[in-house]
């Protein structure tokens, strides 16, 4: 009896000292590889979109956060509280050809913001996504800011994500100034952090022939984010650089992934086929009363993932969308309603006209 205690103790200990082992290997291997990116980056550009300076008045923006193609309906997500870690490889090629093929046929608009692109990530069997719009719009001139760069994810211990490397990419018929990278520094407490996004917005500035500048910003904010904390410190720095370009004379563009309601909001408004609900909402006094902030208050923009999309149950909620400087005049915004069938988010059409 005394013998078998032992043997159990023994073993006890044996299990506790390999997992001790097995995490302090994790957070030391987290901590040698921790992606730490600059305040501000300046971004390669590829493609060739073979224009110069802005001659219209009149341009055209997509934005779609793509859920690195492996959010499609069919998919819950374990981050989120489902079960699913990764899509399946036949889900893999559904949602990336279901993204493709739409943005293949987006090819008439001047601007493509797109959020949670895949470059080289285990989930999605290390595609290179960034080169694979390259290659479907070839008129188009790019950039890519990374905002996720994780060589392990451990979590969940059983079935770990692995390799995560991910970001936001700019796509544009006319050739930028420059493009560059801006760091948000909002981050979770040490260790946490080392698993977690980078956040970040991309820049984007191109010549007009008045001699200023349209700037074209690409943004994904902290979701994960109980109390809205790390959004707190995220709002200030993009709203502070989008004042100042304008003040400079400069018009002003930014859209993306915002991670929280529009100002305004209406639950009552969205299209009832699932069921619309609240998030966190944009502060509308971070900005002056003249500046825009513009949606579609009808098309959902964003589903819940812990559970796949279930029609008349599945939580929606809107929180893709556009702000713009008062030297802009907005002529249309639409949400393209795609069921959510290749990813957890809807692209947003904006037409605005330079006044």
């Amino acid at each position: 009896m005394k013998k078998n205690i032992r043997l159990i103790i023994k073993m006890l200990v044996y299990v506790i000292a390999s997992v001790a082992l097995y995490l302090a290997i994790i957070i030391i291997w987290g901590t040698v590889t921790d992606y730490q990116p600059d305040e501000v980056t300046e971004l390669e550009l590829g493609g060739d979109s073979g224009f110069g300076n802005l001659s219209d008045s009149t341009f055209t923006f997509l934005s779609w956060n793509i859920g690195f193609c492996g959010l499609g309906a069919e998919m819950d997500f374990f981050y989120d509280g489902g079960k699913m870690v990764r899509p399946t490889d036949e889900l893999i090629e559904k949602y990336t050809n279901g993204v493709l093929n739409y943005l293949k046929s987006a090819d008439s608009l001047d601007f493509i913001l797109l959020q949670e692109v895949d470059k080289n990530s285990a989930r999605t069997k290390k595609q290179d996504e960034t080169e694979m719009v390259e290659t479907i719009l070839p008129k188009y001139t790019t950039s890519f800011g990374t905002n996720y760069k994780v060589q392990f994810v451990p979590l969940p211990f059983t079935n770990p994500l692995g390799k995560v490397e991910m970001g936001q990419m700019n796509l544009s018929k006319y050739q930028p100034e420059s493009s560059q990278r801006y760091s948000f520094f909002s981050a979770y407490a040490w260790p946490k952090r080392l698993f977690m996004l980078d956040r970040c917005f991309v820049v984007s500035r191109f010549k007009l022939n008045n001699e200023e500048e349209l700037v074209v910003i690409n943004t994904h904010n902290s979701a994960y984010d109980a109390g809205g904390k790390l959004r707190d410190v995220e709002m200030p720095i993009i709203r502070d650089l989008m004042l100042e370009e304008y003040e400079k004379g400069n018009y002003v563009v930014a859209g993306g992934d915002w991670n929280q309601n529009p100002p305004d909001y209406d639950l009552s408004k969205v299209d009832s086929t699932y069921q619309a609900v609240g998030r966190e909402t944009l502060d509308s006094s971070l900005f002056p009363e003249d500046w825009q902030i513009v949606y579609d208050s009808e098309k959902p923009t964003n589903r819940a993932i812990g559970t796949p999309l279930q029609k008349n149950k599945t939580e929606v909620t809107i929180i893709d969308y556009f702000i713009l400087s008062p030297n802009i005049k907005m002529k249309q915004i639409k949400t393209l309603s795609q069921n959510f069938q290749f990813s957890d988010h809807e692209p947003v059409i904006l037409e605005i006209e330079i006044k």
